[in-house]
């Protein structure tokens, strides 16, 4: 179960980092590949999803042997928790994007306004999905086998921080585009 978790998880950072590219292409005002785009945010979607049903099964096992053993040490445990408690705060600001910016299948891609509320959720998305990063690159990086992990792990974080610096920068760029207009 936990290897199909990794597998999930590799799937979710190609998937995402795609997305975000190209998604960040499209909001910035260069012609980007919809087509592709979607397909990728579909990807995404169901390994997140998937994802998500693994985690809760892990938890579910978790809270059950803690019940069990009758002991339960939170504060030792405070990093399995914000572990889980960073992957549901994305899932707000997830759903606020999916309906934002989620279309219906068809060749046109139709807009609707892009508001500060809009922005602000969506930077949120951004911030959630850094704190989750964040948080579970070493033990992901673990997982996988990587020898010397903890060196990884710094370039790792650097590189996401600015793809997701870059991200948030696109919604900002998208916003003032619109309240230009």
């Amino acid at each position: 179960m936990r290897r199909l978790n990794l597998i999930l998880v590799a799937g979710m950072l190609v998937s995402f980092l795609v997305h975000a590219i190209i998604g960040s292409m499209q909001l910035m005002g260069a012609q980007s590949n919809l087509r592709a785009l979607m397909i990728a945010a579909d990807f995404l979607v169901a390994f997140m999803i998937a994802h998500v049903v693994v985690v809760i099964i892990f938890s579910i096992r978790t809270l059950r042997a803690i019940k069990r053993s009758g002991a339960n040490y939170f504060r030792n445990n405070r990093l399995f928790w914000a572990r889980r408690i960073s992957g549901f705060l994305i899932i707000i600001p997830m759903i606020m994007h999916l309906m934002i910016f989620h279309s219906p299948k068809s060749e046109v891609y139709r807009l609707s306004a892009f508001t500060a509320g809009r922005l602000i959720s969506q930077i949120l998305l951004v911030a959630a999905i850094a704190l989750h990063v964040l948080i579970n690159v070493k033990p992901a990086l673990m997982g996988f086998g990587v020898k010397g992990h903890r060196k990884f792990a710094g370039d790792i974080i650097f590189v996401l921080t600015i793809l997701l610096f870059v991200f948030a920068v696109s919604f900002l760029v998208y916003f003032l585009r619109w309240a230009a207009n």
